[in-house]
């Protein structure tokens, strides 16, 4: 039957207001009921024993067992050797313990999932200072990961603990089918090369002389299904050629020196879905010079005239993001990326003076929709970037945001989709 309708014939458009509806209030519970499933907190032991500066902690985390991972997240044990009693925070403006990471990488059965380099002052200070309520991170965050948080060592030492969030893979919302995998699940968390570059804000330089990573644990929720249940998806899966998709956001990150003028930095992606492009800018002498401790790594806008992002050829951004002239523009292009423009309901960490100051960071968002959908963003093969700063002494941390899925076939056979 033709869908064509002749002028004159249009049905009427039928307006919200004109039809009636019960409140859900006034309606009886419709909320169905969770599977029949058994909940218990896991805690896997690092393999690696204690790590020290530069070290590199193995976690394995057997799957199977009809179960699904649940709520992870990473706890360790820091113990701080100091020779002077002193003052001392995280670097950057979130400051929490993840500039401890230097970088994560997640994978299933020897085939790398996820490679998250730079992942604490490049990936996560970002996002914990501009995609975090500034509350959170006063409150909880301060609690579970020491953000925003002043810390005293002396020549006891000092020991703290801290859980902290996962970003990439094990950062979805999802819960991961690991009755679908038969194998293991290996995190290999590496620790920051030097003291100076996580630790900031000392008023002596050499308050902290060691830092040392023990009891790493990978904790999640195991919550375990009847075993007819997970039959049955398999069977279906089988029959109908069909796979588990487990969906969660990717972040490629890269490093580059800035430049006194303009900077073209061409990376090859290739994502079917990037949702933005980050970037800030951090004083290069923050983490070599010995007296990086007493600077606090803090993001500036190091002159910044222009920020332009191509996907292939065509640009993104018309518009020139000037910081100098206009950081308000930046911001609300930054918060773009996140998908939280004049969003009241969460709150930066920053302020209008300490934006520029202490947390800046500029963005491009290439999301083509905002509805919560799957692959929303920009397909992209090379991203190119146009940067005009002013000073050649600042560390440029890239952060490219993108939609993978993980395709989980009835054999438990894993296919990556980018």
């Amino acid at each position: 039957m033709s869908s064509y309708v002749a002028a004159g014939n249009n049905p009427q458009y039928i307006l919200p207001f004109q039809m009636d509806a019960v409140p859900s209030s006034f309606k009886s519970n419709l909320a169905p009921r969770p599977i029949n499933c058994v909940l218990q907190t896991v805690n896997v032991q690092a393999t690696s024993g204690n790590q020290s500066i530069g070290g590199t902690s193995t976690i394995q985390v057997p799957l199977g067992n009809s179960a699904y991972i649940c709520n992870p997240y990473l706890r360790f044990k820091v113990v701080y050797a100091g020779i002077n009693t002193d003052t001392f925070r995280f670097k950057g403006a979130a400051g929490g313990a993840s500039a401890l990471i230097s970088s994560l990488q997640t994978s299933i059965n020897s085939t790398l999932i996820d490679n998250i380099q730079n992942y604490g002052l490049g990936v996560m200070e970002p996002i914990l200072a501009h995609s975090t309520s500034r509350d959170w991170l006063v409150q909880d965050g301060s609690r579970l990961m020491n953000t925003t948080v002043t810390s005293i060592v002396g020549a006891a030492g000092l020991t703290e603990v801290y859980c902290m969030p996962l970003l990439g893979m094990l950062g979805a919302q999802q819960a991961f089918p690991a009755w679908a995998v038969n194998g293991v699940l290996q995190l290999n968390i590496n620790w920051v090369n030097s003291i100076a570059a996580a630790i900031g804000g000392a008023t002596n330089n050499a308050t902290i002389t060691d830092l040392s990573f023990q009891e790493v644990q990978f904790v999640y929720d195991r919550v375990a299904v009847e075993g007819d249940f997970i039959a049955k998806m398999k069977s279906d899966m089988a029959s109908s050629g069909a796979k588990y998709t487990y969906s969660f956001t990717n972040y490629q990150t890269l490093t580059a020196v800035s430049t006194n003028g303009q900077n073209t930095i061409n990376t090859g992606i290739n994502v079917s879905s990037l949702r933005g492009a980050l970037l800030t800018s951090i004083l290069s002498s923050d983490f070599t010079d010995a007296a990086a401790q007493t600077r606090r790594g803090f993001s500036l806008r190091n002159g910044l005239a222009n920020y332009q992002l191509s996907l292939d050829g065509r640009l993104v951004n018309s518009s020139i993001l000037d910081a100098m002239n206009a950081p308000a523009v930046c911001f609300a292009e930054l918060q773009k990326v996140f998908s939280r423009v004049f969003d009241a309901s969460v709150t930066d960490i920053s302020t209008k003076d300490t934006y520029i100051t202490e947390a800046f960071a500029v963005g491009v968002s290439a999301c083509r929709v905002a509805e919560g959908l799957a692959f929303q963003g920009s397909p992209c093969s090379v991203a190119t970037l146009q940067i005009t700063q002013t000073s050649a002494n600042y560390t440029n941390f890239i952060v490219y945001i993108a939609d993978y899925s993980l395709l989980i076939g009835a054999d438990g056979m894993c296919d990556l989709v980018r």
